[in-house]
């Protein structure tokens, strides 16, 4: 295997444009010379990979097809070993397996509050025999780590075996397979320079990719930040990344995100983490602010752009609710609060009733949520024909018509109501609401100008904080370095938390 000491690694604290940075390379790389091509751009997550390859693209104007190796690194396997859709486990082989082995697969490994022991048991027992082998350890080791009492070692090591049977009878791969055989058959690329970005996330069996992947390259570039490794929980090896850092490593050192104040703090909840590499960087010259608050109901959130963040999702719920009754519009788990459509049938049913007329297509919708409202007759109306208020209830023959808040029976008490409160706000309903509710390792990479920070930790990760702290202070980390301007710190409400 190449020598990591050849490597150049590269260290972006928050903010500091670690993605700019590759792209700067990039581009040198082209002026020398190298071809599209012949440059890999390989990240874990799907995200990471899409942002690269897509700014890459708007950069410097190249269609995707000129670059190939600009992949995750499970979409470079799927390419090298030349597997169809067929050849892949999914979800609907997983239900059959758990058919067959009478558990209860949900399929769901997307954790985002960084926890295991949120998913089922059958589920677990998935994780954990895949946690496995991302890691190169025994199953009883692996087991042994993971501790859990619902988990017992022979319902575990039946799973297992019964996986690895269903997979070889039909001749399938999951996702760490096509990582293990690449590994094994030293299969790459052949690059001039490689880049592989979010490197802090990196499991040990995607790091042995890596290197075999970087025997075929004759540059190799590796960008993260152990500060933001917030993903130990599901394999990634940030130590590693650590180690090959010593004395081997450019910092990115100057954020164009992080206002003064919050570094400050920021800096001092970082150190505690005792095996890391120490990194000097500089904030933005403005100060910004750090609030301590003692309940998030004394935070105005009438205007701004927000993130507001927490360890684990339920602790959002009384936000969620607050959020409601203020009639703010935001958005949670990439879903917004109300839906455009419903937004839109009340605009279209009020235009209607002040005497505007409206086509065909704004008819349907004004009487969409308008229980037994014959919504078919109207789709029948020529596109280009508008109708009048009177016409639209003819044709639907839905009675007299009155406010729409009276009108829409099909819309719960509870949605009309906070919809009459944010349209008696003037509150603006746009594609990207201007407040965001988030767990902490979901919002990785997001930002704003104001973030509000839970600092309650859920009862079922705590005692995984009393083991291991290190990892829950990268979380809180990642939690306070999203703020652009002000960072509002809530204090906590029960007596296990994180200390900021």
């Amino acid at each position: 295997m190449q020598d990591p000491s050849t490597w150049s690694i590269i260290l972006g604290p928050p903010g500091t444009g670690k993605t700019t940075t590759i792209l700067n390379l990039i581009e040198m790389e082209m002026e020398q010379g190298t071809p599209p091509d012949r440059i890999g751009y390989f990240a874990f997550t799907k995200k990471a990979s899409r942002e690269g390859r897509e700014r890459t693209i708007t950069r410097f104007g190249l269609d995707g097809k000129e670059l190939p190796n600009f992949r995750t690194l499970h979409s470079l396997c799927y390419r090298m070993l030349g597997l169809s859709r067929q050849g892949v486990m999914n979800s609907s082989r997983y239900r059959e397996f758990s058919d067959i082995m009478g558990m209860r697969l949900t399929g769901d490994s997307k954790m985002e509050e960084g926890s295991i022991s949120m998913l089922s048991k059958d589920d677990r027992l998935r994780f954990i025999e895949g946690l496995s082998r991302l890691r190169n350890v025994t199953l009883r080791d692996q087991w042994h780590e993971h501790y859990d009492e619902d988990i017992d070692w022979h319902s575990l090591e039946r799973f297992s075996r019964g996986l690895q049977q269903f997979k070889k009878a039909r001749g399938l791969l999951d996702f760490t397979d096509m990582l293990s055989l690449c590994v094994e058959k030293e299969l790459a690329p052949k690059l001039e320079v490689m880049f592989v970005d979010e490197a802090q996330d990196l499991s040990p069996l995607q790091w042995q990719l890596v290197s075999v992947l970087a025997q075929n390259s004759n540059r190799v570039y590796i960008a993260g930040d152990d500060d933001q490794a917030i993903f130990r929980w599901a394999g990634a090896d940030v130590d590693h990344l650590v180690s090959i850092s010593k004395g081997n490593a450019r910092v990115l050192d100057q954020s164009y995100r992080i206002p003064s104040s919050v570094h400050e703090i920021a800096d001092k909840v970082i150190r505690r983490v005792k095996f890391r590499t120490d990194k000097s960087w500089k904030p933005r010259q403005e100060r910004g602010q750090v609030i301590s608050e003692a309940s998030f109901e004394h935070v105005d959130l009438f205007t701004g752009e927000w993130l507001i963040l927490s360890r684990s999702n339920y602790l959002l719920n009384e936000i969620d609710a607050h959020c409601r009754s203020l009639g703010v519009y935001f958005e949670r788990k990439d879903n917004p609060s109300i839906s455009e459509k419903k937004i839109d049938a009340v605009k279209n049913w009020e235009r209607l009733r002040k005497g505007y007329t409206v086509y065909s297509e704004h008819a349907v919708s004004a009487v969409s949520y308008i229980k037994g409202s014959k919504k078919k007759v109207l789709e029948d109306v020529e596109p280009h024909e508008k109708l009048t208020l009177a016409e639209v209830v003819e044709k639907s023959c839905i009675g007299e018509p009155v406010v729409w808040h009276e009108m829409f029976d099909a819309i719960t008490p509870a949605e009309r109501s906070y919809m009459l409160s944010m349209l008696r706000r003037g509150e603006k309903i746009t594609k990207s609401p201007r407040i965001k509710l988030s767990t902490i390792h979901s919002a990785k990479g997001g930002e704003a100008d104001n973030v509000m920070l839970l600092t309650d930790i859920p009862h079922r990760t705590w005692k995984e904080y009393e083991k291991r702290p290190d990892d829950d202070t990268r979380v809180f980390y990642v939690g306070l370095t999203r703020a652009k301007e002000n960072l509002h710190i809530i204090q906590p409400m029960t007596n296990k938390y994180f200390p900021v």
